[in-house]
């Protein structure tokens, strides 16, 4: 049996098929402008109707944002007046880097368009095949070269350097700018416990105590050391925990039943109520006389639907049920104190009675660094060190996990996203088919027949429709991969948000940007595959380029449609609305009223896939910068509402996840160099793909090398800065003074002029004499017009990278300009901060450092930390409070009718408070509990 094929049309020229795309693109923008528009109309009315739910950090007690109040437009003003020092005061270092890092892309995306559409294009026009046809118009040969023409690869091979070394520059800079701030950060509060601290994993079993620990960090010669905690083994303190918290929320939640909130009774007295409820408990004082009391007062104070006979029997019941509660409650609560008690009075620092992981602090902040930094342990794999997390950002569940148990741990969860990635992958490939008309003709021949008679409907299946599934499709991705980054057992909350936006990048990668290009040239050319694989190479430098018109619709459908809809907050607010209508008693009402949490695995990897479709596609459709540009800008300008005025930080990093970020970033310029060379190569141009190799090893040596060195400078302050915050270090000034003072010195930056070598170096500070003079024209004849030659352009060469080095490099050593305006614009004078809505309570005036006397501010000459704020007071200089460990004030919000938020929320370890994790003890032994929570008084 013979098989035989229909003859096919003959496939469609690119050229055509980028013309037909322009109108396309504009339909996509439509749309794109209408969604988003519709989103921003909504935004505008709902927070104007609703202010305090779209801005939630608004009714916060401390560093709060400024209030903007019932307008429409306004808001968009009031934060694009926020400057960065408003943003690290009240967001802090992370979210003012992150808003730098899409600042940073935007003029990125700027400057490579006006290199791309006043260069590129018209370079591409001129040489390109086509224009010798008169026939073709101008117009259309311009807009090929705009949307993804591959002919002249002269002007891709140009455009790889200029778009490289355009990238490196930015990077460079915002690299270096990072690792300033963070070093002038840490220097500010060196003082905290955390900036002084270190983790330490992996503890023998001769050093898994604290008197041990503390004495072999001493005799390693790195400091004194002011506590050691070895975290212990007592994961059966935290049943006892979660039992005690599990039981006072049913008893909040029975006393709401009968009370209400808020209670309307006149005379009712929470503060009484409490008082009889925890006695009720006690031994000697659990009578029948006692509980009638009790009985009498919700009796009295109870809501008017149980002052019936029918709901006198209710509220008899619902009092029975809360007698025995109360009583397991106690006994809970009794036992947990009591064990807590033995603890630290049997606890001998036995090692079977300890981890593996234990907390050291050093007395200053530079020793910690150089423990972090340093082999402290002759063993090879164990005795880890490295710096100290918040205590808030230690992941308490998993602290203790052994090795062992880790490790397996590791390789599930990696097996497991493995299995992810490859499902997810066939589900992209599927919806890639969407993005081909002729694919779609198989299950739907009247579809293409009507796409063509309305542009809108094949805009809207073939761009629209695609994107916004592929968006739906991974929206859930994010808690999957949090969930496996607990799996796999991470010790710190800061480390499972940087594990999860790296493979979330590199899935939005792999989903998006690779099936995408590889679907689009395997579905359009499967039979010619099939016939003859030979034409496999051909086919992919005919059909790769093609997939440019649909990155261009998907960067510019999430610049203009996805970042208005994020204002919305569809997910946090009807979530918020659902579980206020649930709520009954006031913790609830705080849990569900409180700002949300920030996550930066929801924030970046998706403008770190933009930025690697505009670095693949950069040279082939030059018009995608102007998108990207507008994505930045957009994008940028939502995130800083989004982290000012809504999210709230659980954990400070001081930007340690950034460089990463930045790292994979560059990286993604592999991607770009594949393509062009490939591109050369299939084309037969061997002397482009020879001439753009030392892109590759511009790159890798940029990755390997120079990242790993700004990556481990960015993790700790370097000695000289320590040295120099203390007074000691030597300045530039005091060298040159000791030089005049010994005239016969010799400079340490200027070599010896007595050796026979000295003409190899340049000498432009010393005058020479004639006889000086003849030797140079006696070298430069003997060593010839080549040699000199080769000297003149090496000193033009190094001249230029100097020139080109100091417009990047950043002195670590001065301070940046945004302390300087954090200190003007929030210094802590009296009772007040210039620019905060923070109500001091009495309690606070009394210990508060903050508020003390002009007498006490000058007999203070040396740096002093307060106990309870993280603040640096430096030569009697008050400083803006920077917040590496968080205290109790950030969580504090404005009261309202149902609640109080008198107690911090229990979101970061079950059955504890987290105003309670503030040191590197385990919560389940010193931390706060929380207590009983009544309804408010009407």
């Amino acid at each position: 049996m013979s098989i035989v094929f229909s003859p096919e049309k003959p496939p469609q020229d690119p050229a055509e098929e980028y013309l037909a795309h322009a109108s396309d693109l504009l339909t996509q923008t439509t749309f794109s402008l209408v969604i988003g528009g519709t989103a921003l109309f909504w935004f505008c009315l709902l927070r104007w109707r609703w202010p305090d739910v779209y801005a939630p950090r608004g009714r916060l007690l401390f560093a709060a944002p400024a209030r903007i109040g019932k307008t429409f437009f306004g808001w968009i003003l009031m934060v694009l007046r926020v400057n960065d020092a408003d943003v690290m005061f009240s967001a802090g270092l992370d979210a003012l880097l992150v808003l730098r890092l899409f600042r940073m892309l935007k003029w990125l995306s700027l400057t490579s368009s006006l290199v791309g559409l006043l260069i590129v294009v018209p370079a591409k026009v001129a040489l390109d095949s086509d224009s010798s046809n008169h026939d073709t118009r101008l117009y259309d040969r311009i807009v090929t070269a705009a949307l993804g023409s591959k002919d002249s690869l002269v002007v891709h091979f140009a455009f790889a350097y200029v778009f490289t070394a355009l990238v490196y520059y930015y990077f460079g800079k915002f690299a270096y700018e990072t690792v300033a701030l963070r070093w002038q950060y840490l220097l500010r509060v060196r003082n905290t416990r955390p900036a002084r601290s270190v983790m330490v994993t992996n503890i023998p079993r001769e050093l898994a105590q604290e008197q041990r620990l503390k004495q072999h960090f001493e005799e390693c010669g790195l400091g004194r050391v002011l506590s050691v905690e070895v975290v212990p083994r007592i994961e059966r303190l935290g049943v006892l925990v979660r039992r005690r918290y599990n039981l006072l929320k049913r008893i909040e939640e029975t006393i709401v039943l009968i009370l209400g909130n808020p209670c309307q009774a006149p005379g009712y007295d929470p503060d009484m109520l409490r008082t009889q409820l925890m006695a009720h408990g006690h031994e000697g004082s659990d009578t029948a006389a006692h509980w009638d009391q009790t009985r009498q007062m919700l009796h009295e104070w109870a809501l008017p639907c149980f002052h019936n006979a029918r709901g006198a029997r209710r509220l008899d019941r619902f009092i029975d049920k809360l007698k025995p509660l109360v009583r397991q409650f106690h006994h809970a609560d009794s036992v947990l104190q009591q064990v807590r008690h033995e603890w630290f009075v049997s606890y001998d620092g036995r090692s079977e009675r300890s981890s593996t992981v234990g907390f050291v602090t050093f007395e200053n902040a530079a020793s910690a660094h150089l423990a972090a930094q340093s082999f402290t342990f002759s063993q090879p794999f164990e005795m880890r060190v490295d710096l100290a997390s918040e205590p808030r950002d230690v992941f308490w569940q998993l602290v203790t996990l052994p090795q062992s148990s880790r490790l397996m741990r590791t390789l599930l969860s990696l097996a497991t996203y493995i299995l992810m990635l490859l499902y997810w992958l066939t589900l992209a490939f599927l919806l890639s088919t969407l993005v081909s008309m002729d694919s779609l003709k198989t299950y739907f021949p009247w579809l293409p027949d009507l796409a063509e008679k309305n542009r809108w409907i094949k805009a809207l299946f073939q761009y629209t429709t695609p994107t916004f599934m592929l968006s739906l499709m991974n929206a859930c991705v994010p808690y999957i991969l949090t969930w496996l980054a607990r799996l796999e057992g991470i010790r710190s909350r800061s480390a499972i948000q940087e594990s999860v936006v790296r493979r979330y990048y590199l899935f939005l990668l792999s989903n998006v940007l690779l099936i995408f290009t590889i679907s689009r040239a395997v579905l359009a050319d499967y039979s010619k595959w099939v016939e003859n694989p030979a034409l496999i190479p051909r086919l992919l430098a005919t059909r790769l380029p093609t997939a440019a018109p649909f990155f261009l619709d998907y960067v510019i459908l999430f610049a203009l449609a996805y970042y208005p809809v994020q204002l919305l907050q569809f997910g946090s607010i009807s979530l918020a609305i659902f579980r206020r209508m649930l709520c009954r008693t006031p913790r609830e009402f705080a849990d569900a009223l409180r700002p949300n949490y920030v996550d930066w695995a929801f924030i970046l990897p998706q403008p770190m896939l933009v930025f690697t479709i505009l670095a693949t596609y950069s040279s082939l459709a030059p018009f995608i910068f102007v998108l990207g540009a507008i994505y930045f800008t957009i994008g940028g300008f939502v995130t800083k509402y989004l982290l000012y005025y809504v999210y709230s930080r659980r954990f400070e990093t001081a930007g340690q996840f950034i460089l990463p970020v930045l790292k994979a970033l560059a990286g993604s310029l592999w991607h770009y160099y594949v393509l062009i060379i490939g591109l050369c190569a299939l084309k037969g141009k061997v002397l482009y793909v020879l001439l753009l190799l030392p892109l590759l090893f511009i790159n890798w040596y940029m990755l390997s090398r120079v990242s790993a060195q700004f990556y481990e400078s960015g993790r700790f302050v370097p000695s000289d800065m320590w040295n120099s915050q203390n007074g000691s270090s030597v300045s530039p000034n005091s060298v040159a003074a000791s030089h005049e003072q010994d005239p016969t010195r010799t400079p340490a930056n200027h070599p010896s002029h007595h050796t026979s070598t000295d003409y190899l170096l340049p000498r432009p500070h010393i005058i020479l004499s004639p006889f000086g003079q003849l030797l140079d024209a006696i070298d430069r004849e003997y060593r010839g017009a080549g040699s000199w030659l080769w000297e003149r352009a090496r000193w033009q060469l190094e001249h230029a990278w100097r020139t080109a080095f100091s417009k990047i490099y950043v002195n670590p050593q001065k301070p940046p300009a945004i302390f300087r305006d954090l200190d003007r614009c929030y210094s802590l004078t009296g009772r007040s901060l210039s620019h905060s809505n923070y109500n001091w309570d009495e309690e606070e005036d009394i210990e508060s450092p903050l508020l003390a006397s002009d007498s006490l501010q000058e007999s203070e000459q040396q740096p002093v930390v307060t106990p309870r704020f993280s603040m640096t007071f430096d030569d009697s200089h008050m400083r803006a409070e920077l917040v590496l460990a968080r205290d109790q004030r950030e969580s504090r919000i404005e009261p309202d009718a149902f609640t109080d938020f008198s107690q911090s929320s229990v979101s970061l370890l079950e059955g504890v408070l987290d105003e309670g994790l503030a040191v590197y003890e385990h919560p389940y032994l010193i931390s706060n509990l929380p207590s009983l929570w009544l309804p408010m008084k009407i």
